[in-house]
């Protein structure tokens, strides 16, 4: 390997991944669920809790989830209001733009850091925008082709510290959802190597993982795997908004089939920082038990001199 290579690899894996909580429209409009989730993000040691913007003013006429879409989107004041949540029980909130004026809103709140979604990553506005105006920058790259991903890599190159997320978009929506039914992303189609790839084709910026699997596995082979940061979704409830679809009660979105709840989500964080101590630091060492018996084993069946 590269010298330069092994200097960037080391300076990735001696730091903690990142973790960020994915709440999107598991708050289902209700913004003390939205105060209790970030809460739980907290808690369980996450380093960012996650909104969608979703701007109210650009949702189809003939998209089948408006109603739903203009339910959970979030108003500037909103947005303010999520902010000060985080602040309160310290941790930052992050959001997802869909635009560049939903860009503007953050930006406008001072706001360092932003998620760029896969559905984004093809938006030469928004990317242009946000690399001029943020200095954390979070991209998912599901749908991509490698030349988009490269393209989109480039424009925001300036950007101070930019994570690349691998990402496969199989969410439970659209003629997804009735070709498929109301599933999580099965494990088939994780594709851990193409996260890999991406530290390959981009070792100069932080490489990590977006799930949309039903459990903690996939993000903690991720990490085992190198990942710098991991992004997963949660929730306070899975068991009633799926019911509810099942059995024709109220829409409560399809994406708490592929969230966490609290306990499992704190379990996910334990799992990780397991992993990483069980990487150790990028270096050649000896344990401390194998430098007692290293005389010991390796004189143990030889034949004793006179």
């Amino acid at each position: 390997m590269h010298p330069a290579k092994i200097a960037s690899r080391a300076a990735r894996e001696s730091q903690p991944v990142l973790v960020i909580a994915e709440i999107g429209e598991c708050f289902n409009g209700d913004m003390e669920v939205a105060r209790q989730l970030i809460q739980v993000a907290r808690d369980a040691g996450c380093d960012y809790a996650k909104f969608q913007t979703l701007d109210a003013t650009k949702i189809s006429d003939d998209d089948p989830e408006r109603d739903w879409f203009l339910k959970i989107s979030l108003t500037a004041e909103q947005i303010v209001t999520l902010i000060g949540y985080g602040e309160q029980v310290g941790i930052p909130v992050l959001f997802t733009p869909e635009n560049e004026e939903t860009a503007v809103w953050l930006c406008e709140q001072e706001l360092q850091a932003v998620k760029l979604a896969s559905s984004s990553l093809v938006d030469e506005s928004l990317l242009r925008y946000v690399k001029n105006h943020f200095s954390t920058v979070f991209l998912s790259t599901g749908m991509g082709s490698l030349d988009e991903i490269n393209d989109a890599v480039r424009c925001l190159g300036e950007v101070p510290h930019l994570y690349v997320l691998h990402c496969t978009s199989e969410y439970p929506t659209g003629n997804l959802l009735e070709q498929r039914g109301l599933k999580a992303l099965a494990s088939e189609d994780v594709h851990i190597n193409m996260m890999k790839m991406l530290m390959q084709l981009f070792p100069q910026h932080k490489v990590g993982y977006s799930d949309h699997t039903v459990s903690t596995l996939a993000p903690v082979a991720a990490v085992a795997a190198g990942a710098s940061v991991i992004e997963k979704h949660i929730t306070l409830d899975r068991e009633t908004p799926i019911h509810n679809f099942h059995e024709g009660g109220e829409y409560m979105g399809t994406d708490h089939v592929l969230a966490l709840e609290p306990d499992e989500l704190q379990e996910m964080i334990r799992q990780i920082r397991e992993v990483e101590v069980m990487l150790g630091p990028w270096r050649w060492e000896r344990s401390e038990g194998e430098k007692v018996l290293v005389k010991f084993l390796r004189g143990r069946f030889q034949t004793q001199s006179d």
